[in-house]
């Protein structure tokens, strides 16, 4: 058994803040990944999808205005309570509308690592 305790912020490599995750680098694990991801206001996520894995997301606390699709063509807004199951290889951005309050959220995933894919596109437009 591991704990892992909150820790200071870092960048992740989609373009959300990071704090603290279960993870085979942080615990070891072989088919699990949990982090708790924060989106400073008026931020964004670049567009990614997560290769080999499923997704559930949880938000914590302020809202979020998720886009998906190929071409970020859908979008709904998430509030506090909300649950999403994200398939595999679906392209999304995460929006921050706020500005003033940071969103948090909670996922899990069925990969023991990070597994984000920024898609080609936003590296061209990046």
């Amino acid at each position: 058994m591991r704990v892992v305790k909150p820790g200071a912020d870092h960048e992740v490599p989609r373009g959300v803040v990071g704090g603290a995750e279960i993870s085979q680098a942080t615990a070891g694990a072989s088919n699990i990944y949990m982090g708790v991801f924060r989106v400073p206001p008026g931020a964004s996520s670049r567009p990614h999808y997560h290769e080999n894995c499923e997704s559930a997301v949880y938000i914590r606390s302020g809202s979020l205005l998720v886009k998906w699709g190929d071409h970020l063509e859908q979008q709904l807004l998430l509030e506090p309570g909300d649950l999403v199951y994200v398939p595999p290889r679906e392209t999304h951005v995460l929006e921050n509308p706020s500005d003033s309050e940071a969103a948090e959220y909670v996922v899990a995933r069925d990969s023991p690592t990070e597994d984000a894919v920024v898609v080609p596109w936003a590296q061209e437009t990046a």
